[in-house]
C-alpha cells in the first residue's frame, strides 16, 4: 500500500493541474473577501434574503447569515492558503491537496449551491440559447443557397415564437427583472459553482493519474454511461412538451392560474435541459472531440480536452450538489414524503445526472488520452490532442 501510494506521487502532475491550482486559489481569496465583507455587514450579502442550503439543513436559516458567511470565510481561508502553498513550492500537489480540495469543493457543493445553482444554470442557458442556435445556423449553413434557406426558416421559426401564442419576449422580462433584483445572489451562487467545480476537478486530476481497474471499467463502458447521463434529461423535456398538448404534466395546471408566461419559462428551461443532455452526448459524438468541419479556420482540428473537461465537471458538480439536496430535502422531513416532491426528484433526476456526467467525463478524457495524434488529425494535419487540460499521461 505505501509502495503504490510513493510511486503514484512519483507521477508528474497532469498538466492541468496547475491552471486549476491557479483559477481555484484566484476564486478562493473572492470568496474569502466577500465573506469577509458579509461577516461584517450581513445585510449586503446574500444569505439575509436567500438562505444556502447549509442553512436550510441545519435549521439556522433565520439566524444564520453570519454563521453562512463565516463558513464560507474558513473554506476561503483554507483554499487561499493551501492554493498559495502549493503554487508557490511551500507545498507537494498530491494526495493531501487532491482530498482538500475535494472536500472544500464538495462542502461548498452541498451547503453553498444546492439547487438554487441549477436553477441559475437554466436560467442563463435558456436566455442564451436561441442566440447560439442562430450563430451555429449562421455558421453551419456555409453554402449561400442552403445557408439562406436555414436562415429563413430560423427566422419565421422565431417570428411564431415571439408573436405567436408562446409569449417568449414575456420570459425574457422576467428573466432580465429577476437577475438585475437578484444580483447578489445570482453572483455568490455563481462563485460557489466556480469554486467548487475547480477544486473537486483539481482534486480529481492529483487522485486520477493511475486510473486503476475502475478507471478502466470506466473506459470500456464510457458510450453505455454517457447515454444514460443523457437520458436524464428525458423525463423533464417530455414533460414540458407535454404543455403543448391538451394534457400537460408536471405542473402544467399553473398555466390556467399563471398564464402564458409559466408556458414560456417552461418551455425555455426544457429546451435548456435538452441542450444540456446533447452536450452530454457529445463527449462520445465525433464533434465533441474533432470540432466540425463547418467552422471556419478551425474545422476539422481536435477539440481542445479542457474546453470540454472543464465545463462537464464544474457542471457534474452542479448536478450532483443540487440533486444531493433535492434528496436530503425530500427524505429527510418527518412522515410520509409528498408526492409532488417525490415526482420533483424523479423528472429531475440530478443526483444521477450528475455522477454519471462524472464518469462520462472521466471516460471522456481516457479515451482522448489513449488516442493516437494521427486517429484525431483524419486530414493528415500535424499536432496532438491541443490545449489539452490532463495531456497525454495526465489520468493514464
Amino acid at each position: 500500500m505505501t509502495s503504490q501510494l510513493t510511486r503514484s506521487s512519483l507521477r508528474p502532475n497532469p498538466p492541468g493541474t496547475r491552471a486549476s491550482l491557479w483559477a481555484g486559489t484566484v476564486i478562493a481569496v473572492i470568496m474569502l473577501a466577500a465573506a469577509l465583507v458579509w461577516l461584517v455587514a450581513p445585510q449586503l450579502g446574500p444569505y439575509a434574503d436567500s438562505p444556502a442550503p447549509v442553512q436550510l439543513l441545519t435549521g439556522t436559516a433565520g439566524a444564520g447569515p453570519v454563521i453562512a458567511a463565516a463558513v464560507q470565510a474558513a473554506i476561503g481561508v483554507v483554499a487561499s492558503a493551501v492554493g498559495i502553498a502549493a503554487l508557490f513550492g511551500l507545498m507537494r500537489p498530491g494526495a493531501l491537496l487532491a482530498v482538500i480540495g475535494i472536500v472544500c469543493g464538495g462542502i461548498t457543493a452541498v451547503g453553498f449551491v444546492g439547487f438554487n445553482g441549477i436553477a441559475t444554470a437554466g436560467y442563463l442557458l435558456a436566455s442564451t440559447l436561441p442566440v447560439l442556435v442562430i450563430i451555429t445556423v449562421i455558421f453551419a449553413c456555409r453554402r449561400p443557397l442552403i445557408g439562406g434557406i436555414v436562415v429563413a426558416a430560423v427566422l419565421a421559426l422565431l417570428a411564431f415564437v415571439f408573436f405567436g401564442p408562446t409569449p417568449i419576449p414575456q420570459f425574457y422580462e422576467m428573466a432580465a427583472v429577476a437577475f438585475v433584483d437578484d444580483l447578489v445572489e445570482l453572483s455568490a451562487t455563481v462563485l460557489s459553482t466556480l469554486f467548487a467545480g475547480v477544486w473537486i476537478l483539481c482534486g480529481a486530476l492529483l487522485l486520477t493519474r493511475d486510473p486503476g481497474r475502475f478507471g478502466a471499467f470506466v473506459s470500456r463502458h464510457r458510450i453505455v454511461i454517457t447515454v444514460l447521463a443523457a437520458c436524464c434529461a428525458l423525463p423533464y423535456v417530455i414533460a414540458r412538451a407535454s404543455w403543448l398538448t391538451p394534457w400537460p404534466l408536471f405542473g402544467g395546471s399553473a398555466i390556467e392560474e399563471y398564464g402564458s408566461t409559466v408556458l414560456a419559462t417552461g418551455l425555455m428551461l426544457g429546451a435548456a435541459v435538452l441542450a444540456g443532455g446533447v452536450l452530454t452526448l457529445g463527449l462520445i459524438l465525433p464533434w465533441g472531440s474533432r470540432l466540425p468541419r463547418w467552422l471556419p479556420r478551425i474545422g476539422g482540428r481536435p477539440v481542445p480536452v479542457a474546453l470540454a473537461v472543464v465545463p462537464a465537471s464544474i457542471v457534474s458538480v452542479l448536478f450532483t450538489a443540487g440533486g444531493a439536496e433535492a434528496l436530503l430535502m425530500t427524505f429527510a422531513q418527518s412522515g410520509a414524503v409528498a408526492v409532488g416532491e417525490l415526482a420533483l426528484v424523479l423528472v429531475l433526476p440530478f443526483w444521477l445526472w450528475g455522477p454519471l456526467l462524472a464518469l462520462a467525463t472521466w471516460g471522456y478524457v481516457l479515451h482522448r488520452a489513449a488516442t493516437p495524434p494521427a486517429s484525431e488529425h483524419r486530414d493528415g494535419a500535424r499536432g496532438s490532442v491541443a490545449s489539452s487540460a490532463f495531456g497525454r499521461n495526465g489520468v493514464a
